[in-house]
């Protein structure tokens, strides 16, 4: 049994899925303890000035597609929307109905893939943030996705896209077949991540390796990423081929700090047209 220093064991995860969700907010999440927990709540809060001012008034209805651990969830919860949650990971949405309870905010959460969500034409509006649909690498997949997000709007509800842009960065730090981004430790995990771009798919593959403090032990685990790379034309494209009329396509959200300028992102409103 390998060990570390101090004499506890190391030991892989059980489920890799379970561990990743379990720190997800540890590195990503507003209230981080690492080195980029201000930019963490920076950019949370420049995505609710822009989500109030495109929302309809609370109490509306609101879809979070791809919610993960409940990010955006909680805030919108807290202004007064009636929030839905779907994800396809029950590990994280394990994480997010934790965060709801303590909090005692009531929310539904619901396992579904974007691609068959189970609702029609019961939310004044839905959220897609932090790149799920880039995980679709399939036009085809889009698609579907898109379909099933305009069947769950009401006629005139809004939808709220939000997606690195790959291609902007890639325009501008030409990638080698292989890179390694960053290695680094906080909040107890140490985390290194490898980046590939595989030009002809058009993906950008990003491989990242855990390993966790725990009082009793250390714990490893590996997850993969692989991330469709599309132009914001090709996302307005489809969105409108769904039947969507696109609103407005920005290269990032309006209010954004200084620190904040490298985070390049394809935001997009659609709205679900009313019958003529």
């Amino acid at each position: 049994m390998t060990t570390a220093s101090d004499g506890r064991p190391i030991r892989a995860a059980a489920d890799p899925e379970a561990a990743w969700a379990a720190v997800y907010d540890v590195l990503y999440g507003a209230q981080s303890t690492g080195p980029i927990a201000g930019t963490n709540a920076a950019f949370l809060a420049a995505q609710l000035a822009y989500l109030r001012s495109r929302l309809p008034a609370p109490p509306g209805r609101v879809l979070d597609a791809g919610c993960g651990t409940g990010r955006h969830l909680l805030p919108l919860a807290r202004m007064g929307y009636r929030v839905v949650g779907a994800d396809l990971s029950q590990a994280m949405l394990l994480v997010a109905r934790q965060a709801l309870r303590a909090s005692g905010i009531p929310a539904q959460l619901v396992r579904a893939d974007l691609r068959s969500l189970p609702f029609a034409a019961c939310f004044d509006a839905a959220l897609c943030l932090e790149s799920p649909l880039a995980y679709l690498h399939e036009d085809a997949a889009l698609a579907a996705a898109l379909h099933s997000l305009h069947r769950a709007l009401r006629p005139g509800g809004r939808l709220i896209v939000d997606v690195f842009d790959y291609v902007a960065v890639l325009g501008e730090e030409p990638l080698p077949p292989t890179v390694t981004r960053f290695a680094t430790r906080w909040g107890g995990v140490e985390v290194s991540e490898t980046h590939r771009y595989d030009a002809p798919g058009g993906v950008w593959r990003m491989a990242q390796t855990f390993r966790v403090e725990r009082p009793d032990r250390v714990e490893t685990f590996a997850v993969e990423h692989a991330l469709r790379i599309r132009p914001p034309a090709q996302y307005a494209a489809a969105l409108e081929a769904a039947g969507f009329a696109v609103d407005e396509l920005l290269p990032a959200y309006p209010i954004m700090p200084a620190a904040l300028a490298d985070e390049r992102r394809i935001l997009i409103a659609a709205t679900r047209p009313r019958p003529a």
